[in-house]
């Protein structure tokens, strides 16, 4: 993947903390609330889906997906379609998350490189078992999958839209996304010697996902 302007400016610094917690108060009161929601509510998830559902549609209809698309009719069937199909394998990495020692925040990061790179891979293989369901008539369902699993992961997956998958991460893989995100807030950690998940004052946007999408938004194509 080639290198996108998210974290680190075209040279070479490190965008100031100041700056991308003032990107964050201009995001918006409606992403933040609605991150604030998920992040909340998925810190368990139930057998029986429950909790999957209510998080899916609040973001889903968060991004504007139930407008149009898979998610337009009969939004509550096709998510507990997804739920069956996918359910044992996200209550597995939920559980990893809760039996951890490690700061459910910086999960993705604090992981060792080896769990990092096993948690990514089955991440992938999630997102390939839910694109039949996400798939839409103008749309290959990477956007709808990844929202999706955002929803209910926010401490380890990032939500990317169409314009991002082409310009900004270059990839068809939500693995290759990820990875560039752990590197990318890794140097600018690195660099700032700031943890990037307190950037919101508001302390609304707490995972390093949520943050870290908030800057690939912002790094989006301005025309």
């Amino acid at each position: 993947m080639k290198h996108s302007e998210i974290l680190i400016d075209a040279n070479g610094h490190a965008i100031s903390p100041d700056e991308i917690s003032k990107r964050i108060n201009a995001f918006g009161d409606s992403y933040n609330n609605a991150v604030k929601e998920i992040i909340d509510n998925s810190k368990e998830l139930d057998y029986k889906g429950k909790v999957f559902i209510k998080c899916a549609s609040r973001i889903l209809t968060n991004f504007g997906m139930t407008r149009a698309g898979p998610f337009h009719k009969n939004r509550d069937e096709t998510l507990r379609d997804c739920w069956e199909t996918v359910g044992d394998d996200l209550i597995e990495i939920n559980k990893s998350v809760l039996n951890s020692s490690l700061l459910r925040e910086r999960y993705i990061l604090e992981l060792n490189e080896r769990e990092r790179e096993e948690l990514i891979a089955k991440v992938w293989r999630i997102t390939k078992k839910l694109l039949p369901f996400t798939m839409g008539k103008y749309s290959y369902g990477l956007v709808g999958a990844s929202k999706i699993l955002f929803s209910v992961l926010p401490e380890i997956v990032l939500p990317i839209d169409n314009t991002q998958w082409l310009q900004i991460f270059k990839t068809v893989d939500l693995g290759d996304a990820l990875h560039f995100m752990v590197l990318d807030i890794q140097k600018w950690e690195s660099e700032t010697g700031r943890q990037f998940n307190d950037l919101d004052h508001s302390k609304r946007l707490t995972t390093l996902p949520s943050v870290y999408n908030v800057m690939a938004m912002d790094a989006r194509p301005k025309d």
